[in-house]
């Protein structure tokens, strides 16, 4: 005999199907192509959200940043028409005993759109495409300081094409597991992991595609959901593989666990010591500076000079520990990297330890200017900087994407 529900399970059902359907509908499909069809519901959702928390409307623009605080709004929009929905179907809807027919019938549509959603970001990195753009030659000659948090990670999975067609396989393979009534829960448990890193990423690299990806893998957890349990007791059985003493056991587990914990403060202060390294700058000479002008012999120097070449950028690392070096870089690109020992006004660089040390004094006028004096190859140098902030610090942690033009620039650096 079926069990009727009762009336809260029925009035949290109208809300999971309202709120939770509507969204399947305008972001999930609507990120697969749809949301062309879906635009002017979406704009005035947008302006519906956005009236309420600032006041005025939003534009939403569906071919820029999907973080944007109008994709935000249309959201909550959606929210506000959704409760009025649940709310009117739960006055007209009232005797109905449960919504099992249309629970299943969410199932379904919220598998289907998991299972494209994988196929499609699985292809865009089997084929390796998705991040092929990291190796066009505007990104290639980008300072790593400049280059923004997103491009980090665009960088890093693009300059292995094996490693990025490996975790696009994992999706697709997700995806085309969720299409088969046999096989949908396993694509569903490989969905959960592959878009919980997705997400993590996304967030942590400021990836304009961090709703989608939550999205995606809210519907992974939600579809697996009713299986937790039986997953759970596989997972904690706990059955000991043979008898053992009690007193073995006892003495087993508590050496288990003094040598992890030996493990995790050797390891947890080993990180700490090092992070506080790092960090720490010792002079105001750390860090990166640009040339304003560089002499050789008294003379400017030019841009084909070969010996010395000028060095129009020169990192100077002054850190605690073994995290000291002095990397310079000439026009055409290529970088030197010293070891260095400060003493006094004096910089004596050495690329190995049998070297000729190459000795400079440098003058500090401003905490953000730098000159540099000495020999190098046998002739005088003299060389102004001043300090080069990197844009790097533009990109972080954040949830709402700012508008930006879209142009084949937008994305650099």
């Amino acid at each position: 005999m079926t069990v009727a529900w009762t009336p809260w399970q029925k009035l949290a059902f109208r809300l999971l199907f309202t709120v939770g359907g509507g969204i399947l509908i305008l972001s999930v499909y609507g990120n697969l192509g749809l949301s062309v069809v879906f635009h002017p519901l979406l704009q005035a959702l947008a302006n519906l959200g956005s009236f309420v928390v600032r006041g005025e409307g939003a534009h939403l623009d569906i071919a820029g940043a999907a973080d944007s605080l109008a994709a935000w709004c249309y959201h909550l929009g959606w929210i506000l028409v959704a409760l009025f929905i649940t709310a009117v179907w739960t006055v007209l809807d009232r005797r109905r005993p449960d919504y099992r027919g249309l629970a299943a019938l969410l199932h379904v549509f919220a598998r289907f759109g998991l299972a494209i959603s994988m196929l499609v970001y699985g292809l865009a990195k089997f084929i390796p495409a998705q991040m092929a753009y990291m190796r066009l030659p505007g990104y290639q000659i980008q300072m790593v300081g400049d280059v923004s948090s997103m491009n980090v990670l665009w960088g890093f999975m693009g300059a292995s094409d094996p490693y990025t067609m490996a975790a696009g396989a994992v999706e697709l393979a997700s995806g085309a597991l969720l299409l088969w009534r046999r096989t949908w829960l396993l694509g569903a448990l490989l969905a959960v992991f592959a878009m919980g890193q997705v997400f993590l990423l996304n967030l942590c690299y400021d990836v304009p595609v961090k709703l989608v990806s939550g999205q995606l893998l809210i519907v992974a957890i939600a579809i697996t959901a009713p299986y937790w349990r039986s997953l759970a007791r596989v997972v904690l059985r706990g059955e000991t593989p043979q008898p053992v003493t009690a007193r073995l056991r006892r003495t087993g587990t508590a050496v288990k666990f003094v040598i992890a914990a030996a493990a995790v403060v050797l390891a947890a202060t080993g990180g700490a010591i090092t992070l506080r390294q790092i960090n720490d700058r010792q002079s105001d000479v750390d860090g990166v500076w640009s040339a304003t002008s560089f002499t050789v012999d008294g003379r400017p120097a030019t841009l084909d000079q070969v010996s010395p070449a000028p060095w129009t950028n020169i990192a100077i690392t002054d850190r605690d520990g073994d995290y000291t070096s002095v990397v310079t870089q000439v026009p055409a690109g290529y970088v030197t990297v010293y070891d260095y020992e400060m003493q006094d006004d004096r910089l004596q660089l050495k690329q190995t330890e049998t070297d000729t040390a190459i000795v400079l004094r440098f003058r500090q006028d401003e905490p953000d200017r730098l000159t540099l004096t000495g020999t190098v190859d046998g002739k005088e140098i003299e060389g102004h900087y001043q300090r080069r902030y990197l844009q790097r610090s533009e990109s972080h942690f954040r949830l709402i994407q700012p508008e930006v033009e879209q142009n084949p620039a937008a994305r650099l650096p």
